[in-house]
């Protein structure tokens, strides 16, 4: 089994301000051993990471297109989450940036759409607001491997 490492920029991806409850939406271009044919993308998060700045409790969405959280449950292609408790979140000798991570995951990557993309939303689930820009920043890592049959 091998894992493909899909990480976003914390430039990039994530830089909004959250306060508590609310999400950001990003379409992350997978790689092309991913991105299936046609952007026909099956694949299993295997395990997650995030690196950040704030110690917060931080959730992952995943969608099956960037419809995301649609009011609409024909359109909604929830997938999977995985949500991490702001105690989850570890430093070296008290310093530095929080570490959360977590393997053993099993959750589907369908990618409805075709466009060759992971849907996924970061959820802020603490008391506090996520900053936003530099303050705030973060990069997430899902590592997934190839699931083999099937067509999304």
């Amino acid at each position: 089994m091998y894992l493909y490492p899909v990480r976003t920029s914390s430039s990039v991806e994530f830089t909004d301000a959250l306060i508590t409850n609310a999400a950001e939406n990003e379409n992350i271009v997978l790689p092309s051993a991913l991105s299936g044919v046609g952007g026909n993308a099956t694949n299993i998060v295997r395990a997650i990471q995030i690196v950040a700045t704030e110690n917060l409790a931080y959730e992952l969405d995943f969608y099956g297109t960037d419809a995301f959280n649609s009011a609409t449950p024909n359109l909604n292609r929830f997938l999977g989450l995985w949500a991490f408790a702001a105690s989850d979140g570890t430093r070296v000798a008290g310093t530095g940036l929080y570490r959360y991570y977590i393997d053993g995951l099993d959750i589907p990557l369908w990618d409805y759409d075709k466009t060759g993309e992971m849907h996924v939303a970061l959820v802020n689930r603490s008391a506090a607001a996520k900053t936003a820009g530099a303050g705030g920043a973060l990069t997430v890592t899902v590592w997934c491997q190839v699931m083999g049959g099937g067509t999304a």
